[in-house]
């Protein structure tokens, strides 16, 4: 509701409704706030990450393009092999466990 609380009834949304909306509208890792992560954390949950870079959003190790309008979904994914881009995987290792 407009005043910050839950509609009577309602649940707060978990790690996947999160996921779902940065793989839509994606976010470079330090543009996470830090109440999604912990919701990220507490669900064991790892979400979409921004790559500006590639100007792509990486998860489930895919990537897709993304333009001015978020994710573009008319394009197929690629397979990213993290062995060979450790720089974001690491980022998001360190936002999700500390280390």
């Amino acid at each position: 509701m407009s005043n910050g609380r839950l509609h009577p009834g309602g649940k707060p949304a978990g790690a996947q409704t999160w996921a779902q909306q940065l793989l839509r509208y994606p976010r470079t890792v330090e543009n996470i706030p830090a109440w999604m992560w912990d919701i990220f954390r507490a669900e064991d949950v790892t979400p979409p990450i921004y790559d500006p870079e590639f100007k792509s959003v990486d998860w489930k190790n895919r990537r897709r393009p993304v333009t001015d309008r978020g994710t573009d979904f008319t394009v197929e994914p690629t397979v990213v092999d993290p062995a060979l881009e450790p720089g974001v995987f690491a980022k998001i290792s360190k936002k999700l466990f500390g280390t």
